[in-house]
């Protein structure tokens, strides 16, 4: 009686194509959700006003990280194999594109100093999540 072979690492081909756009969309999807129930939980218990400081400032900080720890998480769970190494090379791509738009939103005349800080500041969160996402999870997906 022949039996199936299990499906194997290299038969698994297609999700190498499919991985940047998982891991962003998951990410993207993630942080927007957390972000909502941060939202709706701050509503619902009162005293905190959407041009206050926490939905101003904390708020996109603690969303840029949970989109840094989606993101890496998601690599390491999805790629095939090298899955510490598919993260990092993820995880660098990312911090390119961060100050590749850093520097447009710092060298724009049309944008005020305090909205590039918070931005730098969002990056910086978004990226070192990501890392110590990679540097915690390792061991489990080696």
């Amino acid at each position: 009686m022949n039996y199936p072979e299990p499906q194997d690492q290299s038969s698994r081909w297609w999700l190498w194509p499919l991985l940047p756009f998982a891991a962003f969309i998951g990410a993207g999807i993630g942080a927007f959700l957390l972000t909502l129930f941060q939202w709706f939980g701050l509503k619902m218990q009162g005293g905190f006003s959407e041009d206050g400081w926490y939905f101003l400032y904390i708020l996109p900080i603690i969303s840029s990280a949970a989109f840094g720890w989606l993101f890496a998480y998601i690599t390491l769970y999805l790629a095939p194999k090298g899955k510490v190494i598919a993260a990092s090379v993820l995880v660098a791509i990312l911090g390119a594109f961060s100050v590749f738009g850093l520097l447009f939103m710092w060298l724009s005349p049309q944008r005020e100093v305090a909205e590039a800080v918070q931005a730098t500041i969002s990056s910086v969160a978004t990226v070192s999540a990501a890392i110590a996402t990679i540097v915690t999870q390792k061991n489990e997906f080696e």
